[in-house]
């Protein structure tokens, strides 16, 4: 029955955990859905629970019992060598170094069937229709007519044209007009030089004074008083533990290694002591971290302290000695964990 569900809740989520076991993975592709097994992903997201719940109308308790028996169901067919199928989606098994080995169904990948293309209409024949070749009438030609002579035309007798009077000289007017045209070009051309030279030289005067009153700092007196820009915000990308944190710290010996450790007043509404990976400025890398903490399996949490920090702690314990403990089992692999006590 939980193949069903994880069946169902494959459409629209991007994993289904199974909690204390692994994680189907789902990412959408453009040939469909690829569905992949992360076995260290083994947080309950409450996903599949909700599922059972609300599908098996049972309460919490229930829906937890219902996941152990799915998941001893799987571990028995491991230990008989079979493959275990989760009906529609795949098959898990588990190789000689027990390790968990996930096979899509090609069934799950949702692929949609193309669209058939619509047929073409055919296109309506035309026929051609020939011209019909046109008569063409030869044209009659008829007989020219041979014209008798004619005597020439008498000539005309030559008339006396009156001669127009003698214009009046103008030359003088002429000579004069040009002159005066001539100086009114020469004076336009002497005001628009004149006008050139005044704007060229204001703006070299203008120039001078802005250079002058930069350099001599004349509008000091009259600025007004401006706020100081916003910091740039500085992000962290390597998690580093702040020396101001350290205020308690225990003295470590190469024999009986101790981790840092730096207390604070108890808070009673939580576990006190805290195993932690990372310490941040900016809150946004601290989620980002714990974002990424939380895909690799750890119940990540983010603490805050009087120092402005935003600390991702990994692990929670009630006491000292089981947080100092775990840390010494942890520091195997990642040596800059350190212990908060809050």
């Amino acid at each position: 029955m939980i193949s069903k569900y994880i069946k169902e809740l494959i459409p629209g989520n991007s994993r289904i955990i199974i909690p204390d076991f692994g994680a189907f993975m789902i990412q959408d592709t453009p040939s469909g859905k690829v569905i992949s097994f992360n076995d260290f992903l083994k947080f309950n997201d409450s996903v599949l629970l909700n599922k059972i719940i609300t599908s098996e109308k049972v309460d919490s308790a229930k829906g937890k019992e219902s996941i152990k028996a799915y998941i001893a169901e799987i571990e028995a067919a491991f230990k008989a060598g079979e493959n275990f199928a989760v009906e529609g989606v795949g098959y898990l098994s588990k190789d000689g170094q027990n390790n968990i080995n996930f096979e899509q169904d090609e069934n799950a990948k949702g692929k949609s069937k193309p669209k058939t293309a619509a047929k073409p209409k055919a296109e309506p024949k035309v026929e051609e229709v020939k011209p019909k070749a046109a008569s063409v009438a030869a044209p009659k030609v008829e007989p020219i007519k041979a014209e008798t002579p004619k005597a020439p035309a008498a000539e005309p007798k030559p008339q006396t044209v009156p001669q127009p009077a003698a214009a009046p000289k103008t030359s003088t007017y002429i000579n004069n007009s040009y002159t005066n045209n001539k100086m009114e070009i020469k004076t336009k051309n002497n005001k628009t030089l004149t006008t050139v030279l005044i704007i060229v030289a204001a703006l070299v005067i203008v120039g001078v004074l802005v250079w002058m009153a930069i350099d001599f700092n004349w509008f000091g007196p009259f600025k007004t008083a401006k706020e100081a820009p916003a910091p740039i915000e500085v992000i962290d990308t390597t998690p580093a533990i702040d020396s101001t944190a350290l205020a308690d710290t225990v003295e470590v010996t190469v024999e009986d290694p101790e981790p840092v450790i730096v207390s604070e007043p108890v808070d009673l509404g939580s576990k006190p002591c805290h195993i932690i990976a990372g310490s941040f400025q900016v809150e946004s890398n601290a989620q980002r971290f714990q974002d990424d903490m939380r895909s690799r399996g750890y119940d990540a949490q983010i603490i805050t302290r009087n120092t402005g920090y935003y600390y991702v702690s990994i692990k929670q314990f009630d006491t000292r000695a089981e947080a100092v403990a775990e840390w010494r089992n942890m520091t195997i692999d990642n040596p800059n964990l350190w212990i908060l006590i809050k």
